[in-house]
């Protein structure tokens, strides 16, 4: 997570830098697609020197809010690495319009932009909202339930084999699902090319591991521990 910030921070902070008068006709959303006319409408000038002082600011807090909380949470900070940067954008739309003289028309649309951005902030607020909670492992005569962001159904007789371990396979990427803070949840891909499931709360271990003919399925839970739920899927399985 800390590597991601400082790319993110990066390209924020260059941001600053990049932009000027000259080139912002071909590097300003909505600038660049503005006619002549509109863009003579534009305070440019001192627009130019409003994007670089936010991104400034913007690319140096990235980095250092999530520093500072990733100290006390992992979860608080991926959150914040999140969220605050497209607020920001919200921010940064609304006061463009400041710098523009011209049509209601072209205000228009940063307001939607504006309403656009927000909806895309509540998206990932509620994503991380579902993702970073516990897991949960439901039984019942048939079938186990991993219920959650990304759960699964398995059928009780593809159930072959159940242990508790304290490691979990090296993984090189996400494949379907999500990971944030301490929580992956869905499909991953290991270091050597498999496809595995986890649903884990990193803070929480040794994990159950379950396999079935097809998947290899990691869990872990801050509600029970692993060896808790060993015991109930041994009743359960039991003839």
């Amino acid at each position: 997570m800390l590597t991601v910030a400082l790319i993110i921070s990066l390209v924020l902070f260059s941001l600053g830098f990049i932009v000027t008068p000259g080139n912002a006709k071909y590097l300003v959303s909505g600038y660049n697609m503005m006619s002549e006319a509109d863009r003579a409408k534009m305070d440019i000038v001192s627009y130019v020197k409003f994007f670089n002082r936010f991104h400034l600011f913007l690319g140096v807090s990235v980095l250092a809010g999530v520093l500072l909380l990733n100290i006390f949470s992992a979860n608080w900070a991926t959150v914040f690495m999140i969220m605050y940067p497209l607020l920001a954008y919200v921010y940064m739309i609304a006061v463009g319009n400041r710098y523009y003289t011209g049509t209601t028309g072209q205000r228009v649309g940063t307001y939607i932009a504006m309403a656009i951005m927000i909806v895309v902030a509540v998206g990932a607020g509620f994503l991380m909202f579902a993702g970073m909670k516990d897991s949960e492992i439901f039984l019942t005569t048939g079938a186990l339930e991993v219920k959650g962001l990304s759960g699964m159904k398995i059928a009780r007789d593809d159930v072959t084999y159940f242990s508790v371990t304290d490691s979990l396979p090296d993984i090189s990427s996400k494949a379907n699902g999500f990971a944030g803070g301490e929580y992956k949840k869905g499909s991953f891909k290991t270091d050597d090319g498999r496809i595995v499931k986890l649903y884990i709360n990193k803070k929480s271990h040794p994990y159950l591991l379950i396999k079935t003919g097809k998947d290899e399925i990691y869990f872990s839970s801050g509600e029970i521990s692993a060896a808790e739920l060993y015991n109930q899927l041994k009743a359960w399985k039991s003839p």
